[in-house]
């Protein structure tokens, strides 16, 4: 099969393009819908069957399609992608508001953060918004560590009284 994007060559069964992130699944079925339509408006020859395509005069008639297939012809096999596509896909609504819900858990969150953070498989938007979430909680734990020492420093300093006791 081949990527109507970009027009490199994708697997079968693949449900995204490796190199442009364009959806096989409906370039197949635009591409069935086109082979059917052709079929129908093709003469048919003596036998009563269509007429065999010929791929000179589609060239022809698409002048960078020629280029494209002597790409292809010279191209390795497309190496195994690192990522698997299912990998890829986004997070739905429903998702994310169950995420950002186990996030709300105080103990939980750090836990789940970490391993989806840092697992070897698993939703790479998920992976992102984990390791998101562990730089602003790093953040925050930095900034409230500088707060609690600056008001320590002012207390002990005699700068700010607590409670009325210097």
């Amino acid at each position: 099969m081949i990527c109507e994007k970009c027009g490199e060559p994708i697997a079968q069964d693949a449900l995204y393009c490796e190199n442009c992130g364009a959806r096989a699944a409906l370039q197949a079925d635009a591409a069935q819908a086109r082979s059917a339509s052709a079929r129908k408006s093709m003469p048919l020859d003596e036998g009563g069957s269509p007429e065999q395509e010929n791929p000179a005069s589609e060239d022809a008639a698409r002048p960078g399609r020629k280029r494209r297939r002597a790409k292809r012809e010279k191209m390795p096999p497309p190496a195994e992608s690192p990522v698997p596509p299912e990998d890829m896909v986004p997070l739905t609504t429903g998702q994310c508001v169950g995420i950002l819900l186990a996030l709300c858990v105080p103990v939980l969150n750090l836990v789940l953060m970490l391993k989806w953070a840092y697992a070897a498989r698993g939703n790479e938007s998920r992976r992102s918004l984990a390791r998101a979430g562990l730089i602003l909680t790093g953040v925050c734990i930095g900034a409230s560590i500088v707060v609690l020492a600056a008001v320590t420093f002012a207390v002990s300093m005699g700068l700010v009284s607590v409670g009325g006791v210097v």
